[in-house]
This record gives C-alpha cells, sequence and structure tokens, in this order.
C-alpha cells in the first residue's frame, strides 16, 4: 500500500524507472514524460539536480505491472508524489517499450544501512517509536508524523477528528486529546506525505489498528497536514488499566451465561477490594489495640 521510488539495473541514480505500489513494485509509462519530471526523479532520489529520459532502454525490461503514465511534473516540485498522473492501474503502458529509464547527474551519498531500516534509530522498534508530533511546545503536541520506508512522514488531515487524535495521543502516552487539528496548525511538514482518510474508532491502541488509506501525494500537500494537542499526562498509560477501562465502557459481550463465565470481571475486582479493605482494617484494628495498651 504504500509508496516508493526506485531506478534499478543501474547504479542507483540511473536505471529503469519503478515505483511501490500495493505491495508490488511496477514500471512507469514514459508517454508525456518531459525532462521536468525526469529532473524531479531525481531530485527525490537525491540523485542531483539534474537527468534525462534515456532513449537507448539499455536498463532492460520489467516483469512486473506498470504502474503510472501520464506524470506530469512542474519545475517547483521536487517529489514525484507531488506530480499529476493518470489513475493506478497495473496495465498502464500498452508495451514494455514505453517504459521509463532515467539518468541523474548526480550519485548517492553513502548512507549507513540504518537510514532505510524499517525503525528510526534502531533495528528493533515499537510502534511507539515510529510515530512523532512535531512543532509543538512539547513531545504531546505538534504535527503527526510516522516513519515508513525510511523516512518521516505526515498525515492528510482528510476526515482527521477527536477519535483519530485520541488514539495518538494515547499510543504516545500522553494522554486524551485535547483536540485535533487540521491545515497545517504546527507547520508544514516535509517529506512524503504517508496517509490520508483515517478512520479511528478512537479505543485502538495504536494509530496502526485505524483504517486508513495509502496517498499519492497529488490528493494532498503539506498545507493539509494533520496535529493535535494532546493533555500530556497519561495516568491510565499502562496497557491493562487502558483494557480494564474498555471493558467498563464498552458493551458486554452478548453470549449466554455459563457455569464458567457467571462471575463476571466486575465481581471479581470488587472481591479484591474488599479483601484489602478487610486487611486494611484489621491493621488498624490492631494498631489501635497496641495503642491501648501502651496507654495502660
Amino acid at each position: 500500500e504504500y509508496l516508493a521510488l526506485r531506478l534499478v539495473n543501474g547504479n542507483g541514480c540511473a536505471g529503469r524507472l519503478e515505483v511501490f505500489y500495493n505491495g508490488t513494485w511496477g514500471s512507469v509509462c514514459s508517454n508525456r514524460m518531459s525532462q521536468v519530471t525526469a529532473i524531479t526523479v531525481c531530485k527525490h532520489l537525491k540523485c542531483g539536480d539534474g537527468g534525462e529520459i534515456m532513449e537507448d532502454f539499455q536498463y532492460g525490461s520489467g516483469s512486473g505491472p506498470t504502474w503510472l503514465d501520464h506524470i506530469e511534473c512542474m519545475e517547483q516540485h521536487n517529489s514525484l508524489w507531488k506530480c499529476q498522473s493518470d489513475p493506478w492501474n497495473p496495465q498502464s503502458c500498452d508495451n514494455r517499450a514505453e517504459e521509463t529509464h532515467i539518468s541523474c547527474t548526480g550519485r548517492k551519498e553513502a548512507t549507513s544501512p540504518a537510514t532505510f531500516a524499517e525503525c528510526p534509530n534502531s533495528t528493533s522498534c515499537s510502534g511507539r517509536e515510529k510515530l512523532r508530533v512535531i512543532g509543538g511546545e512539547d513531545e504531546c503536541s505538534g504535527r503527526v508524523e510516522i516513519w515508513h520506508q525510511g523516512s518521516w512522514g505526515t498525515v492528510c488531515d482528510d476526515s482527521w477528528d477527536m477519535a483519530d487524535a485520541n488514539v495518538v495521543c494515547r499510543q504516545l502516552g500522553c494522554g486524551s486529546a485535547l483536540s485535533a487539528l487540521s491545515e497545517a496548525a504546527f507547520g508544514e511538514g516535509t517529506g512524503p506525505i504517508w496517509l490520508e482518510k483515517v478512520h479511528c474508532k478512537g479505543t485502538e491502541l495504536s494509530l496502526w489498528d485505524c483504517p486508513a488509506k495509502a496517498l499519492f501525494g497529488k490528493n494532498c500537500d503539506h498545507k493539509e497536514d494533520a496535529a493535535v494537542n494532546c493533555s500530556g499526562y497519561s495516568p491510565l498509560g499502562h496497557p491493562i488499566l487502558y483494557l480494564l477501562l474498555l471493558y467498563f465502557h464498552s458493551d458486554p459481550p452478548r453470549r449466554p451465561a455459563t457455569d464458567s463465565t457467571r462471575i463476571s470481571m466486575p465481581t471479581i475486582l470488587c472481591i479484591v477490594l474488599g479483601a484489602l479493605l478487610c486487611l486494611v482494617l484489621a491493621i488498624l484494628a490492631g494498631q489501635i489495640r497496641n495503642a491501648r495498651a501502651q496507654q495502660r
């Protein structure tokens, strides 16, 4: 579902252009493609500020889908996702001779393996570390950004609401949401816009559990970056406590009572709390007896 871009069968800055969409790498058709679009590809890949479309097809033919056609970029674009194109179609090209081959003037700078790793700071990480808010007064308010395909990207504010913001705040350990903000309230981000039309119910433990649509950048720009303002403290930060909260605030399971299910969770909690209260009262009674004995 998520998007990525590469040049294959060359040196990384020259080759056949491919995009990753819907779980599969596929080619891009060259119809209507101009040198401006080739330059945009090179900038997107950090392969310099110049490039050209190659006509000799020296980088071979692809074997997967041909995802895009009629891509038209403008000089101000620095990412292919911001350019206009036809809709996604696995058979965009009439034949393999229409596939795009590009050669850029620059070369990729040497990068460590972690640069394109699944996690921003290490080889393994939690969902919490793939989510952040930027531009606010603290770590609990700001523009929402998620880590994917080796880079931080933003979330489009289409359908962004309090339910979505609550999930983000909870995942960050920042309590509940005070507001769900739109239109780049904490400034415009840079890089990809990874998601749009996020539809959380508000009870999810993670943003990754919410339905959403992977975004091709022409439908949204950074003026529409989503943001949150969280309360900043979560007394229910522990997952077990949060699950208990969900239990008491959600509809009980609609199933017949059996011998093994007649003792409900509230009953068990009452028994435990009652036992603790009795223990406290017993300790207090003992201390009172000791005090009276000493007075005699």
